[in-house]
């Protein structure tokens, strides 16, 4: 039976990676006085994704983290992966926003994901200081030298 141990532990991640398939992470989202209310969260929600020109299916939204002085994560969960990834492509279009300037869009990642993601996050801040002409960016799991445009 412990042979089939690890196996089992390999096809939960599976799992769990499969599942945070339909999920994004929203930072920065104001949290309004009334943190009860999932009511103004989801027009919160829907006013984002207006501003995207997006209207997909949510399964759930949810605020994450207990409450303190600043804005909680918010995660949302679609229906389907393919509404994950038209919104997160169209994120760029949130930063010359108004309203939604200060609101960053990521996927939902694993502990092990988001220590990774860190990890190439500080070897880019890195190469920038070392070499500021360049511009850099994180494509898979490398930081790679890209034309700046």
């Amino acid at each position: 039976a412990s042979a089939l141990a690890p196996k089992k532990i390999q096809s939960a991640i599976v799992a769990a990676s499969e599942d945070r398939g339909c999920n994004i992470i929203i930072h920065g989202l104001e949290e309004l006085k009334d943190n009860g209310n999932s009511d103004e969260l989801e027009t919160q929600i829907k006013a984002l994704f207006s501003e995207l020109n997006e209207a997909p299916k949510v399964k759930s939204v949810e605020r994450l983290g207990k409450i303190s002085s600043s804005a909680r994560p918010v995660k949302v969960v679609f229906r389907s992966r393919d509404a994950q990834i038209s919104i997160l492509a169209k994120k760029p279009l949130l930063k010359g926003n108004d309203k939604f300037g200060k609101v960053f869009l990521s996927p939902d990642r694993s502990v092990e994901e988001r220590r990774e993601r860190k990890r190439l996050v500080d070897e880019l801040k890195e190469k920038v200081k070392q070499s500021p002409e360049k511009h850099y960016i994180i494509r898979g799991n490398r930081v790679l030298v890209a034309p700046r445009d």
